[in-house]
């Protein structure tokens, strides 16, 4: 309680927030196997993640989405945008080049080959180019053919 200059006692609300802080969100995916986690939770991809030309490739809508984003499929371009927060990226089934915000980049400076396919009817993006492109860190475990993501946020 305040009181002002002729002795009139005055009450005043202070207001306080807390932002809650923003916890990582980790993904970990096997090679070869559909199911996979986010933070723990069991999860499960139409298709599991393949290596061909040395990477990483799987249908990454479960993915973009567990991160908080989302993504796009053109059937007339055979393209996808992915969208997480201020970043965009757009590819194109085939094409070795991809645009992040605006600017056009190899997806795989050290191989041509590793472009979006289509394998078994599903559209197969090339995971560490998308998520670190996100703003994800991405580890490999040559071992046990895992891989863990972990987004900070945005």
């Amino acid at each position: 309680t305040a009181v002002d200059k002729v002795g009139n006692k005055n009450s005043q609300t202070v207001t306080v927030y807390y932002k809650k802080p923003q916890l990582a969100t980790v993904i970990v995916l096997q090679i070869g196997k559909p199911n996979f986690t986010v933070n723990g939770e069991q999860r499960y991809l139409d298709s599991p993640p393949v290596i061909k030309n040395g990477r990483t490739l799987l249908p990454i809508r479960a993915i973009v989405e567990a991160l908080g984003g989302t993504i796009e499929w053109i059937p007339t371009t055979k393209s996808i945008t992915i969208r997480l927060g201020s970043t965009y990226i757009g590819m194109q089934i085939g094409n070795s080049t991809a645009v992040v915000n605006g600017y056009v980049m190899k997806i795989d400076p050290d191989n041509p080959k590793v472009v979006p396919e289509i394998i078994n009817s599903r559209t197969m993006l090339p995971l560490r180019f998308v998520t670190e492109k996100l703003g994800c860190d991405v580890q490999w475990d040559g071992t046990t053919k895992t891989i863990t993501i972990t987004y900070q946020g945005g």
